[in-house]
């Protein structure tokens, strides 16, 4: 693993005309790696763009690059000579656009999902790492790059977003060092929480509340679940973006070891996102419908109604955990 990440540190030390990008529908390792990786380039005096298909969401648009993030390959002031992409557990994840433009260009992987394939010319996929944040540092690290200013507070974003503010299983010494260091390099904690948290809008607060009223129990109270249906984003005039992270609450529910949220899709197809903690390994029951993730958080997207989604799902976490899937 040493050799990948010296070979990655030398090629953004002599190439240049890099592009950065993440998975689609980014969260805030997409979106704190893609900026982190940007801030270091242009300290190392290369010329650097960033590309998303689905751009910055509201919630992380405080955050700054040193570049535009650009959402149409079209618009790119230059040809890149090196696409870097990052947070995507594969190819398909970046989008249709980037998927067929990886192709033609010279590209690096740098990942943390379980059973990331090799779908770029180099690939650093370490599921060991919290977050591609943390990757980040240490390759920043390697390159006498302080985590200082944005840099330092895009690395701090990327990994409090996947360590659930340092308090998953996932959250590890070396990734409360890196924080550490950040912070002694003169992060303001306080600025820094107050941008990113207190960006909520009254219709957000309302959504909440209607999905709070939406939650159901299955499995002897063990599994916590609820729908987000389209219609409920219209009638509040919200987005997708607007329930982003309201699955990790179902977690707080006394006795429930998985928690789940079911996307509507249209008529035949929805998507499913799963947390969990300890042993419980959902990585494996979203790789039964083709998706992907981590141990202790994953998803897939799932051709058949909501409800028939929720029965084949439920029946899944029953042979998990030793119980009758006719629970739900």
């Amino acid at each position: 693993m040493q050799n990948v990440i010296a070979q990655i540190a030398q090629i953004l030390k002599e190439e240049d005309d890099f592009l950065v990008t993440a998975h689609e529908n980014p969260d805030g390792d997409a979106i704190g790696s893609m900026s982190a990786l940007a801030w270091m380039l242009s300290r190392l005096g290369k010329n650097v763009i960033a590309y998303n298909e689905s751009g910055v969401p509201r919630y992380l648009s405080w955050l700054p690059f040193p570049c535009e993030v650009y959402t149409d390959l079209g618009d790119l002031p230059f040809t890149p000579r090196r696409i870097i992409v990052l947070d995507s557990g594969s190819a398909e994840r970046t989008g249709e656009a980037m998927q067929r433009y990886l192709h033609g260009v010279a590209s690096i992987c740098i990942d943390h999902h379980l059973r990331t394939p090799d779908y770029a010319d180099i690939n650093w996929i370490d599921p060991e790492f919290s977050a591609v944040g943390e990757m980040l540092a240490v390759l920043a690290d390697r390159l006498a790059v302080m985590l200082t200013g944005p840099l330092g507070e895009a690395i701090y974003l990327a990994i409090a977003s996947d360590t659930g503010n340092f308090t998953y299983g996932n959250t590890s010494p070396r990734t409360l060092e890196i924080a550490a260091e950040v912070l002694r390099r003169g992060l303001d904690l306080e600025s820094f929480t107050a941008r990113s948290e207190a960006n909520w809008s009254l219709n957000r607060v309302h959504l909440w509340g209607r999905l709070f009223d939406n939650v159901h129990l299955a499995l002897d109270g063990q599994v916590a679940y609820m729908t987000l249906p389209e219609s409920l984003f219209n009638e509040t005039g919200t987005t997708m973006e607007d329930a982003e992270g309201i699955v990790n609450f179902l977690r707080r529910i006394y006795g429930v070891k998985v928690a789940m949220t079911l996307r509507d899709l249209g008529p035949e197809r929805c998507k499913i996102s799963l947390r969990t903690h300890g042993a419980l390994n959902v990585q494996e029951v979203a790789a039964t419908f083709g998706g992907g993730g981590h141990r202790n958080a994953a998803g897939a997207t799932l051709n058949m109604p909501m409800q028939q989604a929720v029965e084949a799902v439920i029946s899944i976490l029953a042979d998990k955990l030793g119980l009758d899937g006719k629970q739900a």
